[in-house]
């Protein structure tokens, strides 16, 4: 984890609960920056039709937090709730060169300051939990897997430490054809 992923703090840390019905909810997730410098933030969502956002583009300056609010039309009568949506927050450090009366929606979308912010970004995902379903059995797709152990063969680790391992010789048998005796008899 970097500085800044330490230092902004989110409230709930990682989800936001909804119940799967058919009416309108609207909960509260609160950020707060602890960094020394302004950070600005975009809202993501996997479902724009269903959920919204307010405000979607803002900026925090040092030692502040803002409340945003999240919006969900609900669940259909009969309809399973999709249990793999989340919201992503993406932040980034605002740039030094940033002028004083900037619109952080404008500077998300030029492509210039996409590089400046490039070094900075990173995302934080608060997944939706819906009431009555099981929070951990879905993994969230953002979530980073753990390395896998690399598993090489013999003949590979022993390259590796300096040793020569023999290679194990292979003997194909087809169907059909006569005992390996009767053709080296002929």
């Amino acid at each position: 984890m970097d500085e800044l992923e330490t230092k902004i703090t989110f409230d709930p840390p990682r989800y936001v609960t909804f119940k799967p019905v058919n009416e309108e909810q609207i909960k509260e997730v609160t950020i707060a920056n602890a960094h020394n410098q302004p950070v600005m933030f975009k809202m993501k969502t996997t479902r724009p039709g269903v959920f919204k956002m307010k405000p979607v583009f803002f900026s925090l300056q040092p030692k502040t937090k803002k409340t945003i609010k999240l919006h969900y039309s609900g669940c259909p009568n009969g309809v399973k709730p999709n249990l793999k949506d989340r919201f992503s927050v993406i932040m980034a450090i605002v740039p030094k060169d940033a002028p004083t009366d900037w619109d952080v929606e404008k500077v998300w979308e030029d492509q210039k300051m996409q590089v400046e912010l490039a070094d900075s970004v990173r995302r934080k995902v608060l997944r939706i939990h819906y009431e009555g379903y099981e929070v951990d059995r879905v993994p969230c797709p953002l979530m980073r897997p753990r390395r896998a152990r690399r598993r090489f063969s013999a003949a590979a680790q022993a390259t590796a430490h300096g040793t020569h391992a023999v290679q194990p010789i292979v003997y194909i048998v087809y169907q059909g054809l006569p005992p390996r005796e009767d053709v080296e008899a002929k």
